[in-house]
């Protein structure tokens, strides 16, 4: 059995402009929904909540990402000549 072909580089944009696009969408209509009732607690609450869960999802993307690939190495140093 081979293992799977990694996603290339236009299927990785593709999936991101999806998933930006469901976010924003969500996103909006609940602002859209606490605007319209008038809730300032639930509007700013909502604003907590979708930056928690931005973070949440950064953050379990970066440890897969390293889950997966190893700790990032890095070819270059830096130097004050």
């Amino acid at each position: 059995m081979t293992a799977p072909h990694p996603p290339s580089s236009r299927q990785r944009l593709r999936l991101f402009v999806w998933v930006a696009l469901a976010v924003a969408v969500v996103g909006e209509g609940g602002h859209r929904l606490f605007d319209a009732y008038g809730s300032t607690i639930g509007h700013h609450a909502f604003h907590i909540v979708m930056v928690g869960g931005a973070s949440l999802l950064f953050v379990a993307l970066a440890a897969y990402d390293i889950h997966r690939n190893g700790r990032p190495r890095f070819t270059w140093r830096l130097s004050s000549h």
